[in-house]
């Protein structure tokens, strides 16, 4: 699970973003947006298709600041990876 994306971001941009390094490495993507503002919910889900990529996917996105990773962004949020309760 990918916390705390700012709400802005589209789930084109996010898939961007994670394609950059780790095209072809995963086998679901889900992030849900409100349907009446159609923003993101800050949230999204993400499964590796194999445990090998589940270190270094965390090594590259847990605890980064948004702004730091992406141009234009004036988020102070701070990305966290967790495994998600399902």
């Amino acid at each position: 699970m990918i916390r705390n994306i700012p709400i802005k971001f589209t789930q084109i941009e996010m898939l961007d973003i994670i394609n950059q390094k780790f095209k072809d490495q995963y086998d679901y993507f889900y992030l849900p947006k409100d349907l009446k503002t159609q923003c993101g919910v800050g949230f999204a889900f993400i499964n590796m298709s194999s445990s090998l990529f589940i270190l270094d996917f965390l090594f590259e996105f847990n605890c980064i600041k948004w702004s730091d990773k992406i141009e234009k962004c004036n988020s102070n949020k701070h990305c966290e990876i967790t495994y998600a309760n399902v």
